[in-house]
């Protein structure tokens, strides 16, 4: 091989080497992406307990996600006290984009011995919502990318997982769409009954001379889990306080220091 063969041939050489390495950089940033855009996606079964007091009434609440044998989810919660009992349903998917596609809600009432059961359907292909009250029942427009009840706080911790800050959400509050919007308060580490909680508190945006505040607290190390809640509305006023929880079946456990504010 000539001089100039060599060094042609080199220089090729070189140029396929270099196309390599950035390739297999390429395919590796690419891997990292999907990885990332999985890691956001991922949506984790949990369990949580919860102490409240409504108007100085005790409550136990249960909360629970989990993945369906057919794939899909189903989050459920549940309101005892010795008056009666309050339920919530969802069913829903997800796309192929990674959205939370809301399949169906249910809301069941019993308290003192009267009570009330609300459904709603959401059928994306008709863009159609059917809301079933009792015997009642209504078909409605369905909006795109519309949320229910319990799917929205859903998926408003999904947001605060991926770094988000615009939190808005169309929500079917039974036959009407609504828009929920909060606002990021700052960071907190909270003392709960599980002990010191890195925590991101929020409040939720409503119309200037509404007497009603909602305010939240959700575990950053822990999915963003809702650890504790305050609602006051007109003179009601509603607390919520986590008293055990587990995600992916891990147990939440506190920080090693216990620094913060007392509940």
């Amino acid at each position: 091989m000539s001089r100039y063969s060599y060094s042609k041939w080199h220089s090729h050489a070189h140029k396929r080497s270099w196309i390599f390495i950035l390739g297999a950089l390429l395919v590796s940033t690419l891997v990292y992406i999907s990885n990332s855009h999985a890691e956001t996606t991922i949506i984790k079964a949990y369990t949580a307990d919860y102490t409240a007091n409504y108007n100085g009434m005790d409550i136990d609440l249960h909360h629970q996600l989990e993945i369906l044998p057919s794939g899909k989810y189903k989050e459920t919660s549940i309101a005892n006290s010795v008056f009666g009992k309050i339920a919530e349903t969802a069913v829903f998917g997800i796309d192929s984009q990674g959205n939370i596609v809301p399949e169906k809600y249910s809301y069941k009432r019993s308290i003192l011995g009267v009570s009330n059961h609300e459904q709603q359907f959401f059928n994306w292909n008709d863009k159609q919502l059917t809301y079933k009250k009792n015997k009642k029942s209504f078909d409605v427009l369905l909006i795109a990318d519309t949320l229910d009840m319990m799917t929205h706080k859903l998926q408003l911790r999904r947001d605060l997982a991926a770094g988000r800050t615009q939190l808005s959400y169309s929500v079917m509050a039974r036959k009407k769409a609504k828009t929920y919007d909060y606002e990021i308060i700052g960071k907190e580490i909270l003392t709960t009954s599980l002990g010191p909680l890195n925590t991101t508190k929020l409040r939720r945006v409503v119309k200037t001379g509404k007497k009603r505040e909602t305010t939240v607290w959700l575990a950053d190390d822990w999915d963003y889990l809702i650890v504790k809640l305050s609602h006051q509305d007109d003179g009601e006023s509603h607390q919520l306080k986590i008293s055990q929880g587990h995600i992916n079946g891990k147990s939440i456990v506190p920080l090693s220091k216990p620094i913060g504010d007392k509940l």
